[in-house]
């Protein structure tokens, strides 16, 4: 358990970096610790991250990057599926999907 005081700022990158949605967040999240931008140190007993360097980072092309990769891995018929589903905006009725 951190402070407030001392991840709202980390915090707040992430939330600008995200736009809140929790779904990138945790992808980015993900993204940072694989390089080696926040990690866990055992000694200190907290979390650490580089603040300069996430700023600066592009994550425009990271989440579309994460989230085509992930869509590759899915089936081809849930890849049609979700691309259906996408015309018709943020919100899908159950009956659609279930058709789908």
């Amino acid at each position: 358990c951190m402070f407030p005081r001392l991840c709202k700022p980390f915090s707040d990158i992430v939330f600008e970096k995200t736009k809140g949605n929790p779904f990138f967040a945790l992808e980015f999240l993900s993204s940072l610790v694989e390089r080696g931008l926040l990690e866990y140190s055992a000694c200190k007993r907290k979390w650490i991250w580089d603040e300069r360097r996430i700023c600066s980072m592009d994550v425009t092309g990271n989440v579309l990057y994460l989230v085509s990769s992930k869509m590759n891995g899915l089936s081809e018929d849930i890849q049609l599926a979700l691309k259906v589903a996408a015309c018709f905006g943020i919100k899908v009725k159950a009956s659609i999907v279930e058709y789908l």
